[in-house]
């Protein structure tokens, strides 16, 4: 498999967002630590065998999106010597607990394991700010297959003496992760390259496409939903679906940049449909379910696609009307944390109109637009500027100036249009609208006629003088709408 050429801009963008050697160099050594110390623990007598598991073991960990934030760090602790119907979940729960209790005591760490649904989590106060679940668990059976069974308090059978618990298999899903980007040649590539033996270098010496892929999408996703984590698109989901259609990517791709825009197209091709239920499973274990959360209400799949929907527009998916720069512009600020700046300058449009008033203040950050949208079938809601539409929508703009009295001015509206669509209709607009009277309050009405990035901004005006300008909001209209059509092709059904 060949090395695909990356842009400087998109290597810096994965820079900023990647972990360093340094930080993998810690985590190796706190894992070890808690591992070594397990391995000694009352509980060696059952042949624990402690490893990594999710980004980390993986390669995709990306950094915290805000300074506040926490790395995690995922590990299983299997006792290979027991087995599910020698304890109940709770018991194997506890007794592990108590040994990580047990560390944490005798480190002198500043507090004691949490217990989460299925783990117990040790929280590291330092620098390096991140956080360890610990997983514990069993084999599934007698082979060495890499299945295992974990507890789970959600379970009604927590407390039961039964063999019905979840399966898991965290090693055949890293093997099958790391082979679907050739990872071992790749390996063996870097270790000629640094006259080195293989088994001397760590993974995370070595960097394949995939896991960029992996490492973008997360950021995506984390940005898009810094409001809402509670439905923010799984990382193992992300992960999995990139995984699937990647090497197929590789074959029509002719740079990074072609590769990334190919795995986004074809992301969908990964889930698949269980009596028209979208679903996903572990690729190597079929009896694990890694979609759970869509089967239990709709609103965790709208969010996945409402996100893919972003992704699309962001990353300019099959937009041809972009220019290269604004295409890098659009990537960039959606991999930031929430940013209100458009990516053009509308001066630059023709027919873009100056302001009919004598402007006094070039101060923006006071003013800000207020955005509902809705669409047939959907209830309204408020969105950012840039958010992904879909055609045949309303959209509902107010003014917000916390620091001004609204009251004594008159509020205008400019509406500016971009693209083919709305050039072709003769509708590309960029002059000025009166406000209308709506429950006491001054607003616009519009409706998602045209695909592209359009452009609504607030004057507000008293005796000919314009006091405040609002910066632009970004009503961004795309086509093929994916929950319009997983819904239309999916008509009937009873879903969540």
């Amino acid at each position: 498999m060949e090395n695909f050429k990356i842009s400087k801009e998109i290597e810096e963008l994965i820079n900023e967002i990647d972990v360093s050697e340094s930080y993998y160099e810690k985590v190796s050594n706190r894992y070890k630590a808690i591992a070594n110390y397990i391995k000694e623990s009352d509980l060696a007598e059952y042949g624990p065998d402690i490893y990594l598991q999710g980004s980390i073991k993986l390669g995709t960990a990306i950094k915290p999106l805000t300074e506040e934030g926490a790395y995690d760090i995922d590990i299983v602790c299997n006792l290979t010597e027991k087995r599910r119907i020698d304890q109940t979940q709770r018991q194997l729960k506890d007794e592990i607990g108590k040994v990580v209790e047990e560390y944490c005591i005798r480190n002198r760490m500043q507090s004691l394991p949490k217990e989460s649904n299925r783990c117990w989590t040790l929280h590291y106060v330092d620098e390096s700010n991140f956080h360890i679940d610990i997983l514990p668990a069993v084999p599934w059976n007698d082979s060495d297959d890499g299945n295992i069974a974990i507890s789970d308090k959600r379970r009604d059978n927590y407390d039961d003496i039964t063999d019905n618990w979840e399966i898991s298999n965290p090693k055949g899903y890293s093997d099958w992760f790391k082979n679907q980007s050739n990872f071992k040649v790749l390996k063996e590539s870097y270790a000629k390259q640094i006259d080195a033996k293989v088994e001397e270098i760590p993974d995370y010496k070595v960097k394949t496409e995939l896991q960029r892929i992996v490492q973008l999408l997360k950021r995506h996703a984390e940005v898009m939903f810094e409001d809402d984590m509670e439905h923010k698109p799984s990382s193992v989901i992300i992960t999995t679906l990139a995984a699937k259609v990647y090497y197929k990517c590789t074959t029509i791709s002719d740079d990074f940049t072609s590769l990334l825009l190919n795995v986004i197209k074809t992301l969908l091709d990964g889930i698949e449909y269980e009596e028209e239920i979208p679903c996903i499973y572990n690729p190597v274990n079929r009896k694990e379910k890694l979609s759970l959360k869509w089967d239990k209400e709709k609103t965790y799949f709208e969010g996945f696609l409402k996100w893919y929907d972003q992704l699309k527009a962001d990353f300019s998916v099959d937009n041809k009307e972009v220019t290269l720069n604004e295409s890098l512009y659009y990537m960039q600020r959606s991999l930031r944390k929430s940013t209100n700046e458009i990516g053009i300058s509308l001066d630059s449009l023709n027919h873009h109109q100056r302001p009919k008033w004598k402007l006094l203040s070039a101060n923006e950050s006071d003013v800000e637009i207020k955005t509902y949208y809705s669409w047939p079938g959907f209830r309204g809601k408020k969105i950012k500027s840039g958010e992904a539409l879909n055609k045949k929508g309303e959209l509902r703009f107010e003014v917000i100036a916390p620091t001004l009295n609204i009251k004594d001015f008159d509020i205008y509206w400019q509406i500016t249009n971009t693209g083919t669509e709305a050039k072709n209709a003769n509708c590309l607009r960029g002059d000025f609208y009166d406000s209308k009277i709506e429950q006491g309050k001054r607003i616009r009405t519009e409706t998602t006629s045209y695909v592209g990035r359009h452009y609504v901004e607030a004057y507000l005006v008293k005796n000919n003088i314009c006091y405040r300008k609002s910066k632009p909001f970004e009503v961004n209209i795309i086509d093929g709408f994916t929950i319009e059509w997983f819904y239309t092709k999916n008509e009937g059904i009873t879903y969540g």
